[in-house]
This record gives structure tokens, sequence and C-alpha cells, in this order.
């Protein structure tokens, strides 16, 4: 079994066309999202996103804008988002 990480960071937030949501562990870089256009809730594609670089590569350019953006405004810790942090050495 895989050791419990000491904490996550998740955010949500939407731009443009374009919401998502991304977490990412506290000590990390690397973004887990799902994104999808407003008017297509079923349709999420997930990403991995590291320095940039998408994984899997399939996003189309203004796909790829948004995401970027609400990661960046994640990482900035702008008040448009929404917070959530967990720490699973902290309980309460």
């Amino acid at each position: 079994m895989l050791p419990t990480p000491k904490s996550f960071v998740s955010r949500s937030g939407a731009l443009g066309e374009y919401e998502g949501t991304g977490w990412r562990y506290a000590e990390g870089d690397t973004w887990h999202v799902k994104a999808n256009r407003k008017s297509r809730h079923k349709h999420a594609r997930a990403y991995v996103v590291r320095d940039g670089a998408f994984d899997p590569e399939t996003a189309i350019a203004n796909e790829k804008i948004a995401i970027l953006s609400l990661i960046a405004q994640w990482e900035a810790g702008l008040p448009d988002t929404i917070t959530d942090v967990v720490d699973f050495d902290d309980p309460d």
C-alpha cells in the first residue's frame, strides 16, 4: 500500500468558455486537471500539466490557454478561485 501524502491542494475556476478543477500535492509542481467547456459538462478531459506541458497532448490551443491561465491564478492565490487545502497531518 502506498503511503498517504502529507497534503494536497485542490482548486476550481472558470475562464472564458472553459471551467476546470485541478489538484496537486502541496510539495509538488504537477497539476492534475479536468477541464471542459461550460456548455459540455459531461465531456471533461483530464490532463497532467507540468511546466506548461500537457499529458496527453490532445488539448486544443484555446483549452491550453484557459488551463494554463487557471493554473497561474491558482498558484498566485487570486481571490476568484475556490480553495480547498487538505492537510492529513491536521485532522481538524
